[in-house]
């Protein structure tokens, strides 16, 4: 594959992206393990962390949080990565086709901006799939992996709650990869940058 010139990506979300573990004493972000792939292809790759734990879509923070970013750069984002609405399908029990139609404004801003996006579903929590308090998160992803895809032609879903599951592993895979209720270890951000990267992978020749 030969390698593009240069190549700017935003990873924009809330303590998913930052790369929350260790009761967030500790940060390890999935952007680490994503730039050191992406280094060997690209001649000059810069990546961008805007997590902020605890942040959620429908926040009076988030949306303008993204519109400057993208408005004080000096050089325009290829690719804007974006993990959110764990906080709002979650902790905050939004309705999922609130938080989706809100999620797509972040998608606008991208878009306007001039930079693909590469969205992400949510992945498992500590409630399982038949507990009631999963079920906004639930049809949030189906929002995505369904609507996203008749809205916006170029965009990619990568769907983290296939890739990177809690239920289905083995206790020893399953402390590998989780480090408490929601987040990930530090070796479960690696993986999630590595899906990340495979996913980009044929859009960077």
């Amino acid at each position: 594959m030969s390698s593009v010139r240069h190549l700017r990506i935003l990873a924009f979300g809330a303590s998913l992206t930052e790369g929350y573990y260790a009761d967030g004493s500790k940060f390890h972000p999935y952007t680490q393990r994503l730039l050191e792939l992406i280094r060997p292809l690209v001649a000059d790759v810069e990546i961008q962390n805007a997590g902020i734990s605890g942040e959620a879509v429908l926040s009076s923070t988030m949306l303008p949080r993204l519109k400057q970013i993208l408005s004080l750069t000096k050089h325009k984002f290829d690719w804007v990565l974006i993990l959110a609405g764990t906080n709002d399908t979650l902790r905050d029990q939004q309705q999922a086709r609130k938080v989706f139609d809100q999620y797509k404004l972040l998608i606008n801003e991208c878009h306007e901006h001039g930079a693909r996006v590469l969205a992400m579903t949510l992945p498992e929590t500590v409630y399982p799939k038949d507990f009631p308090l999963d079920f906004q998160r639930q049809e949030f992803n189906r929002l995505l992996k369904e609507e996203l895809k008749l809205a916006y032609s170029d965009i990619i879903v990568l769907d983290v709650e296939r890739l990177l599951p809690r239920y289905s592993l083995s206790p020893n895979e399953t402390e590998q990869i989780w480090d408490d209720e929601v987040h990930f270890t530090p070796q479960g951000y690696d993986q999630l940058g590595q899906f990340i990267f495979e996913a980009l992978k044929p859009h960077l020749s």
